[in-house]
């Protein structure tokens, strides 16, 4: 039995996006998103690091407030205003230097609200067979874009929601430890710049050939006339473009996620249906 079931990394930037949901004082919305993550967190054995990135005394004040009572199983990381990708190769760094005592581990961003029972749902799913990445949000592209060559999806019903296999996520989801080890250099493509949705194709060999669409897609991009529903489509391509010939080999991934949503991230693009009903 390993000493955690949960070890997360979890990044913090101080800066609001500009396409920030609810709120506009980024302070203010981690308070939240931190509030809600400790809440999730109840009842878990969890080992919990921060990647404070460029922020200031406050938010470690925030931080330690919140997760100072897991002594040696909380710890802070402070970086310069490194970045996105380079926060997001500290935090692979992070987990798989705690994949060895937890049987789970989560990448996590700091603009996200949970349900209560998120990561009890999430690791549920997760000891089942042929499962080996869940993210906890139900994203609006499932339901608005086309997806190139279009598949019917699987569905899976658990205690806690329904779950369908997918093909992205926006960079926060949690896998097992063994699975984690065995894909670091996959995910590692992520911080080498090849996108969060060409990361995932790669693992989850997810409508990789649907060229026809995403020629298509390419060619109303370069001649101003793309559209938001050919997002996916164009990934496809430019996909194809980072990895080339390396893309269809290795091993299938599967990637899952929830129905309803298990989190809101705080997103004006990403908001999942219903999410009302989680921030109540």
């Amino acid at each position: 039995m390993k000493k955690y079931d949960l070890a997360i990394a979890h990044r913090v930037c101080p800066v609001l996006a500009k396409t920030a949901s609810h709120f506009d004082d980024k302070l203010k919305m981690i308070e939240a998103t931190t509030a809600s993550l400790a809440s999730a967190l109840e009842g878990i054995r969890g080992k919990v690091t921060i990647i404070l990135d460029g922020c200031g005394k406050e938010y470690k004040e925030l931080f330690d407030k919140s997760f100072a009572p897991l002594g040696n199983a909380y710890r802070v990381i402070e970086t310069p205003k490194i970045g996105n990708l380079s926060t997001y190769n500290k935090q692979l760094e992070v987990l798989l230097d705690d994949a060895a005592a937890a049987e789970f581990l989560y990448f996590s961003e700091d603009d996200y609200i949970y349900r209560k029972d998120a990561f009890v749902a999430m690791m549920d799913f997760l000891r089942r067979d042929g499962v080996d990445f869940v993210t906890p949000l139900d994203h609006p592209d499932r339901y608005s874009l086309k997806v190139p060559g279009s598949r019917r999806s699987e569905i899976r019903v658990s205690d806690f929601c329904h779950w369908r296999e997918v093909g992205t996520t926006c960079c926060t989801f949690m896998t097992k430890s063994h699975t984690l080890v065995e894909t670091q250099k996959l995910l590692a493509d992520y911080g080498r710049g090849s996108g969060d949705s060409g990361m995932w194709l790669r693992l989850t060999k997810d409508n990789m050939f649907a060229f026809k669409d995403t020629v298509g897609a390419m060619w109303r991009y370069l001649t101003g006339r793309r559209t938001t529903a050919e997002g996916l489509e164009f990934v496809t391509l430019a996909a194809w473009k980072y990895y080339k010939w390396k893309l269809p080999f290795g091993k299938r991934y599967r990637l899952w996620g929830p129905i309803p949503s298990l989190a809101v991230h705080l997103c004006k693009p990403s908001l999942p249906p219903l999410y009302e009903a989680l921030l109540k």
